[in-house]
């Protein structure tokens, strides 16, 4: 007599950037066990490639781990040529459509003039592709220490919205809303 065990193994895949451990379950099973999973929220409801959901994680943490790094020209590399940047939840006024250029050079220019060191952690992924485009909604937690000591530190946290479009074989952003729901210490402005 059989027995309906199904065998499991843990197999960890890293994605390259900040916060990209994600832990999927791997099953051994019949045709029935795997007909009834891809009928539930995995990537497979959603017709995801498993390279295009790894492609659109590593974008969105592109920018955080390349920013935290100074690396402007990969972190430039995470963007289409015009994006809309959305920062409203945190400093009020209108979202703002500008080159990815252009935003790169006022990162660059703020990190080196504020900061000493910052960590951008992003997580917990929800990826959705639609053809080309795709969304990737995540958690963040960004730790910024100020050149400055006397200002302490600057812990900021909420959730990102990345709107993503395919440019050949890669992903990428061409909208990123940051929308603020908890901050410690100084703000810089």
């Amino acid at each position: 007599m059989k027995t309906a065990i199904t065998r499991r193994r843990m197999v960890t895949l890293g994605s390259a950037g900040v916060g990209g451990w994600s832990t999927a379950m791997i099953a051994k099973s019949s045709r029935a066990d795997v007909q009834h999973h891809s009928q539930n929220r995995l990537a497979v409801e959603q017709n995801l490639s498993f390279a295009d959901y790894i492609s659109v994680i590593n974008t969105v943490n592109g920018i955080a781990i390349f920013a935290d790094l100074r690396d402007w020209q990969r972190c430039r590399q995470s963007f289409t040529d015009t994006v809309e940047f959305d920062y409203t939840s945190l400093i009020g006024g209108k979202p703002v459509s500008i080159t990815a250029d252009q935003q790169i050079e006022q990162w660059a220019t703020f990190f080196a003039e504020t900061f000493n060191a910052t960590q951008h952690l992003v997580g917990s992924h929800v990826v959705t592709i639609s053809g080309t485009t795709a969304t990737c909604l995540s958690n963040f937690q960004a730790h910024h220490t100020y050149l400055d000591t006397s200002k302490g530190i600057w812990v900021l946290s909420g959730y990102y919205e990345h709107d993503l479009v395919r440019n050949g074989n890669r992903w990428q952003v061409n909208r990123m809303k940051m929308t603020w729901t908890w901050e410690e210490g100084t703000r810089p402005f």
